[in-house]
Order: C-alpha cells, then structure tokens, then sequence
C-alpha cells in the first residue's frame, strides 16, 4: 500500500510540475487536540496551484496522522483542474486504523451504551467532472472500500450490525460554486449533490445508494469586519448500508459539541451558522451553532427534535495566497464539550 502510495504521489507531482510554472508547496507538521482521538500529531505537505487567471486553486494533498490512541491514517487526496479549469478531476486513496465508539443507531441512543471498536479500512475514490456553465460542473464519480472492525465487545451491539466486507459504487456528482475561494472563501455560495449507488454487480457485499446535499453560503456584513457564513448539509441511505458508512452527527466539522458519530441512522439534517469578527488581519474570533437530527425514514423526520450545539473559536492565520487559518474551537451540547485544534475551517 505505502508502494502504491509513492507511485502515485510522484506521477501526480510531475503531472503537475509540467502543466504549471508556478506552484506552492506547504508542509505542516504539528499537534492536534479532539475529543476522539486525544493528542495527535499530523504531518501534511499540500502543493496548492492555479495561474493568474484561474479563480480556484488545484490541489494534492499528502497526508499521515497518529494519535496517542495508536489511531493512524495516511493517504493522498488530490483535486486538480485541466483546461482553464473545464475539468476537475478529484480523488483519495487511503488507508485508516482509527478507534471509534458506536452507541446504537437511532437519535435517542444512550451514552451509557458507548461501545468501542477498530475500524480498519483502506480504498480509493475518484471523480471527473465538466463544467456545463459558469460555476457549474457534473460528473461521474467511483468509490471503492475494504472495511473490517476488530476489538469490539463480545456483548455489544455491533455483534447484530452489518460492518465488514467490500463497499463499491458508482455514480454522479453536480457542483455550482461562485465562491471567491475554496480554499478560505469570504463570498459566493457552494451546492453540491452527490449520488452512489453501491450494488454487488459492483463487486460491492452491501447494496445500498447514498445521496448527500451541501448547500454553503459566505458573506460580508459591517465593512469586512464581520464574515457570516452557514451551512446546510443532509445525507440519505437507502438501502442495507454497514454502520461505518451511516450518516452520523458529531465531531469536529458537523456539530462540533457531540462525540465523532454519536448519533447515526439513514438520513442526517444539519443546518451550521457561523460568525467571525475580525481582530486583527491575522486573528479572527468565531462564534457557532448548529442544529440537527439523524432519522431511520422520511416519515420519521420532526424538526420539533433537534440536537443543538454551540462554541466559540480562535482562527489564526498561518499562510497567506491561499489563506490558511489554525482552527481552536471550544463547543459544547446538552451532554458533551469538545475542544478542536486543527487546521482548516469546519466548511
């Protein structure tokens, strides 16, 4: 895997050096901090790049994690545009050994009923997509993973789920993106749909399709001293998918507040608003919430039972074209507290 890994890392690397003059390379190397994982350390090299007359930049990712946990990832995720930016072809490649807890599925599982296990799983997706008009492109996309869990508790619940095997699907992808960035974005709006349909004409064990919907948008108010921006996210499954792949509430991007998948089940409704209030050119202050449900079927849906969260945050500027921020959130809900340090923002 690490083989294939450099092979493709070094293909990637030369594709781009040719096709552009200039680029950046950036490598971080520093500690993080979350509820899930404790104290990690994450090493990451990101070549970002783009000429003068493009708006977003093109990107390719290395990356590797550990934990104190002995959690570990390491993989390359690259998301590059072709032809004046009329292509986009995205991607990852992949491999996890990370400690997660189940609870059940449902939105009204208890936390006594916190069960651990090691999910292990490695695969690759990969996406094409053309533009069709300004600021909208579609594709097709493939998604491939071998997922197995180990160290569970003989008496737990994830005895009666459906977890290991191969999941492998195909499907489409529309994305309409007026943003000033994608990247650190201060203005415009981001809608993406995606749909894969998983099926064992596939080669895939579970048929199931998934839907996902992100709907972002980002705005100045008060002579750029104030940056408004939320983010309305859902997910559908349809089918017999394993636990692992089931939309889940909680961590550091969706709820910030909850535990990493605290609450799971078919179908996820998440609406985040989020406020930062300039400091300084390089020290902004953020303000969250956010509301949201995981629900078995449409009929289940009531938005009168909701989960809340809510926090505040330092970002801080560490690079400049494109900007990057360090990420401090504290975040609380009515029965957890979470503290993020990591780099990027939650959407």
């Amino acid at each position: 895997m690490k083989k294939i890994f450099t092979l493709i890392s070094l293909i990637l690397l030369l594709s781009v050096s040719q096709a552009y003059s200039q680029s950046k390379n950036i490598f971080f190397l520093f500690p993080f901090y979350a509820p899930e994982t404790s104290l990690g350390l994450v090493f990451t090299d990101i070549l970002h790049f783009k000429s003068d007359n493009q708006k977003h930049f093109s990107a390719l990712n290395l990356f590797a994690l550990y934990t104190l946990k002995n959690q570990f990832t390491f993989g390359v995720a690259p998301a590059i545009y072709f032809d004046n930016q009329n292509y986009l072809l995205e991607g990852k490649l992949i491999y996890t050994n990370f400690l997660r807890k189940f609870y059940g599925i449902g939105n009204d599982t208890e936390k006594d009923d916190e069960e651990e296990f090691v999910n292990r799983a490695h695969g690759f997706g990969i996406g094409f997509s053309r533009k069709i008009i300004d600021n909208l492109m579609f594709g097709v996309q493939y998604d491939l993973s071998d997922m197995t869990i180990q160290d569970t508790d003989a008496d737990g619940q994830l005895q009666y789920c459906k977890t290991n095997g191969v999941i492998s699907g195909f499907g489409f992808k529309a994305k309409f993106d007026t943003r000033d960035s994608n990247i650190y974005p201060t203005k415009g709006v981001f809608i993406r749909a995606d749909y894969l349909l998983y099926n064992n004409r596939f080669g895939s064990k579970y048929n199931y399709s998934k839907t996902e919907f992100d709907f972002r948008n980002y705005f100045y108010i008060y002579n750029k001293k104030l940056l408004f921006s939320y983010q309305f996210y859902t997910e559908f499954i349809n089918g017999n998918a394993p636990v692992q792949v089931l939309p889940a509430l909680g961590g550091s991007n969706l709820l910030r507040g909850f535990y990493a998948n605290r609450f799971s089940d078919n179908i996820l409704l998440a609406l985040q608003p989020e406020l930062k209030i300039k400091i300084t050119n390089s020290i902004w202050l953020a303000l969250f919430t956010g509301v949201g449900n995981v629900y078995e079927s449409l009929e289940d849906i009531d938005l009168n039972k909701i989960k809340t969260a809510a926090g505040f945050g330092v970002r801080i500027k560490i690079k400049d074209n494109p900007r990057m921020n360090f990420r401090i959130d504290f975040a609380y809900s009515n029965e957890s507290q979470g503290t993020y340090f990591t780099l990027m923002e939650a959407f």
